[in-house]
């Protein structure tokens, strides 16, 4: 029997990337996901299908993780269906990226509005169940670039910082409750995200990284199954850095 059989996995952004792999990850263990994503129903469709086609169990919810109320009422329906509420996956995220200085409040807002104050919505949401079943963890998807601060990734790396700020407060309350709360610090990954990034860009970032290719959102979703797990069970309020030993 594995770690998570029968365990309710809760992942935001669950329809692409890290999101998708880690509930792959999850499923292989015989967890059920509860999957929350914001817009992509042809994704969502497709991997609610390939997981319940293999035997597995997946719920999804769509709706905005900045919307509390939603955030309230898909909490709800899930440990109303699933009975129980054993890890929450912070991955939903955003990026609109741009200097400090040059940047309009809508382009901080928008970004702050998705990594920070979401994280936020479903910490506070998802806390008192795993209260009362004492004990769970979170694991908080934030970035390298909250752990070192990127030039020109302004509003991204203060939403990732701040969360790592969260992630280090809350695992201080709630370590007495059984609860877990740790932050996992990716650098670049071959995701829809980094096929963004100009190609100049991509290659500096490469340039300052010991292995010198891009990570893959399973590697990622390993280790976030590794923070959720019992093998970190002695681990609470770190950040985990898997970034190919990115140097700066």
């Amino acid at each position: 029997m594995t770690a998570f059989h029968n365990k309710v996995i809760v992942i935001t952004g669950v329809t692409r990337g890290i999101g998708r792999a880690a509930a792959l990850r999850f499923i292989a263990e015989g967890a059920a996901v509860a999957g929350i994503y914001v817009s992509s129903d042809d994704a969502a469709l497709e991997l609610q299908q390939h997981i319940q086609a293999n035997g597995g169990r997946m719920s999804l919810y769509k709706g905005s993780v900045t919307n509390r109320e939603f955030i309230a009422n898909a909490f709800n329906d899930i440990y109303q269906s699933y009975g129980r509420m054993d890890v929450l996956v912070n991955n939903a995220g955003r990026a609109n990226d741009g200097m400090a200085l040059l940047m309009p409040e809508e382009q901080w807002n928008d970004v702050v509005s998705t990594n920070f104050i979401g994280v936020c919505n479903c910490a506070q949401e998802a806390i008192p169940y795993l209260v009362k079943q004492a004990g769970g963890s979170i694991v908080n998807v934030v970035s390298v670039s909250g752990v070192y601060g990127r030039e020109a990734q302004t509003n991204y790396a203060a939403s990732k910082g701040a969360v790592i700020g969260l992630t280090k407060l809350l695992a201080r309350r709630y370590a007495s409750e059984g609860i877990r709360v740790s932050a996992l610090a990716p650098g670049m990954i071959d995701t829809e995200m980094a096929q963004h990034v100009p190609e100049d860009k991509l290659a500096e970032f490469l340039r300052h990284t010991a292995s010198g290719r891009l990570g893959s959102a399973e590697e990622i979703a390993d280790a976030i199954a590794y923070l959720a797990g019992p093998l970190a069970a002695y681990t609470t309020g770190q950040v985990l850095k898997i970034d190919g030993g990115f140097l700066r």
